[in-house]
């Protein structure tokens, strides 16, 4: 990603989610609330409008069905799982009084803008790259208000440590009971990166913490069906994945961390969760989510 560009990766989530929404079967898996949200999000940039009308075209619809079935079957509907995924495990997390949710990487979610009125009490931050970030609010100040509860804060990790840019931050508060999402983010840093990630939040919020992330399988691994023309496509796009681990060991990872593991859910967990009955596409296989605790 260069500098000044918002993340290609934020306008395809943004783009796959609305196209799973109008051309797929389970496309009722997506709510009015994350469409209106994600049109209007698109709707603040030149690359998002185009985008947008991109979904009015039927050959373009037609065509990036094709594609997708070639490429990378069902993607589309995978960003769906896993945002309803990602939000259960967060709707949880409040029940059992998560007073503070924090996303690394936001992109183009939508999860804490609209959370921010249901629960008032709760302080919601995105962090970002300031290009991706810069572009999503300016689309956002478009519509409903931004509560007092809801914050960005914008880093270059290139740059700037998570650990420094959230203690420096005035809406964080490190005594608050936190929730650290980190979706589609972490196969982008290499290993070291990673492990500064975990050992930042640790220092940041201590014991209780919980880490919702998501990574892949390794390459080779017959639990990763992601060709090698897209490992190549994302080089080309200056977003090279650098980090992937295989699920079975991650338990092993997280212990040397100090983390609890609560869950894993690759595509296969994603969809018995969500569909009811025999899956009726082919979907691809290779990342899946991760939800732990960090204890003493």
């Amino acid at each position: 990603m260069k500098d000044n560009d918002a993340s290609s990766t934020a306008f395809t989530v943004a783009q796959g989610l609305l196209f799973a929404a109008q051309t797929s079967k389970y496309g009722d898996l997506v709510n009015d609330n994350v469409i209106s949200v994600s049109r209007q999000i698109l709707l603040g940039s030149e690359q998002g409008r185009h985008r947008l009308k991109q979904l009015e075209s039927w050959w373009f619809c037609k065509l990036a069905k094709l594609r997708e079935r070639l490429l990378l079957p069902g993607i589309s509907l995978h960003y769906v799982l896993r945002k309803r995924h990602i939000e259960q495990l967060t709707l949880n997390a409040l029940s059992d009084g998560i007073s503070q949710v924090v996303v690394l990487g936001a992109g183009f979610d939508s999860l804490c803008w609209r959370l921010q009125h249901d629960y008032p009490k709760v302080n919601f931050i995105e962090i970002d790259h300031p290009a991706t970030q810069k572009q999503k609010v300016k689309a956002l100040e478009q519509g409903a208000t931004q509560g007092k509860n809801m914050h960005f804060l914008a880093v270059d990790f290139g740059r700037q440590k998570l650990q420094t840019a959230l203690t420096e931050f005035e809406a964080f508060d490190p005594k608050q009971s936190t929730l650290f999402i980190c979706e589609g983010v972490l196969m982008y840093l290499n290993e070291k990166d990673v492990d500064t990630i975990f050992d930042s939040i640790r220092a940041l919020t201590g014991c209780g913490t919980q880490f919702i992330f998501s990574t892949l399988e390794p390459k080779e691994s017959p639990r990763n069906t992601v060709p090698k023309i897209l490992y190549r496509h994302l080089e080309k796009l200056g977003e090279p994945v650098l980090w992937d681990i295989d699920s079975h060991l991650m338990q092993d990872y997280l212990q040397t961390h100090q983390c609890e593991l609560h869950s894993v859910a690759g595509g296969q967990e994603l969809v018995a969760q969500q569909i009811q009955g025999k899956l009726q596409q082919k979907m691809y296989q290779g990342e899946y989510f991760v939800h732990c605790t960090f204890r003493d």
